[in-house]
């Protein structure tokens, strides 16, 4: 029996679960740095370093907070987990959700490269966010980009 062709999300929908991860980082260790003065660096740099390390084996199994809300899992073409080199690059890449964010712009709307091109579309990319549940708003934004990208 053939298996189903999965549902890939699009930009919009690995965005927002970017940016719930990187909220996962710099959340807890803002509110130590602030709530606990006499500690402030060790415990923030702790924090961080932790949330890391977790997002890094979570991002290796396909499955975060971010992904489980957005209500898709990453996978790699062969449909398996990402694995830890993915993971690392991931977790990295929640460390500094601003700055790849901008990455990701900037190669996206080179001069010569539109939004439809290489890097325009999840399916191309040797990663992509298969759906796992139905999710109205953020189906109704990934649906709106592929629109605008076309």
């Amino acid at each position: 029996m053939e298996t189903p062709e999965p549902v890939i999300v699009d930009w919009p929908s690995l965005l927002f679960a970017l940016l719930v991860d990187s909220l996962l980082v710099w959340g807890p260790a803002l509110a130590l740095f602030f709530l606990l003065p006499a500690h402030q660096g060790t415990i923030a740099v702790a924090m961080v370093l932790l949330a890391l390390i977790t997002n890094g084996a979570l991002y290796a199994r396909g499955t975060t907070l971010g992904t489980f809300l957005g209500g898709f899992q990453l996978r790699t073409r062969r449909r398996q987990a990402p694995g830890p080199g993915y993971g690392l690059v991931f977790a990295l890449l929640s460390f500094a959700p601003v700055l790849a964010i901008v990455f990701l712009f900037a190669v996206s709307f080179t001069p010569g490269n539109n939004a439809s091109g290489f890097l325009g579309r999840p399916e191309n990319l040797p990663l992509f966010g298969e759906q796992t549940r139905r999710r109205r708003f953020l189906q109704a934004a990934d649906d709106y980009w592929e629109r605008w990208a076309d």
